[in-house]
């Protein structure tokens, strides 16, 4: 009792390959979602970002001086130094999230046009 119908290879791959980019679009919409959080607890971790940063570089700086016995000049290099790599975080972090959300809503422009 076999079925004697031929199979439609063409289309069997053209549905296979609709159903794939479905379920990656949906992957990376959830992750980009999932990770990035909310534009509030984005804000929230640049500004902890930056300011651990600076308290870091300060502190450490302000150690060096009392050590050293050359205060406030390591302090304010700390302080310079603690702003560059907090800034360097800012920027990381923020093309991080660029990145995601760019995939993602390219993954919508891809389900907007396959809808057409």
């Amino acid at each position: 009792m076999s079925d004697s119908r031929p199979i439609d290879e063409a289309a069997l791959d053209r549905r296979l390959a609709e159903a794939r980019a479905a379920a990656d679009a949906e992957v990376v919409r959830a992750e980009a979602s999932r990770t990035a959080g909310t534009a509030m607890g984005i804000g929230f971790r640049i500004g902890i970002e930056l300011v651990v940063g600076v308290c870091i570089g300060t502190g450490g700086g302000y150690a060096l001086d009392r050590w050293l016995h050359t205060a406030p000049w390591l302090m304010i290099v700390g302080l310079i130094v603690g702003f560059a790599a907090g800034l360097r975080n800012v920027f990381r972090s923020a093309d991080e999230y660029g990145k995601k959300w760019d995939a993602a809503d390219a993954a919508d422009r891809a389900d907007k046009t396959d809808g057409k």
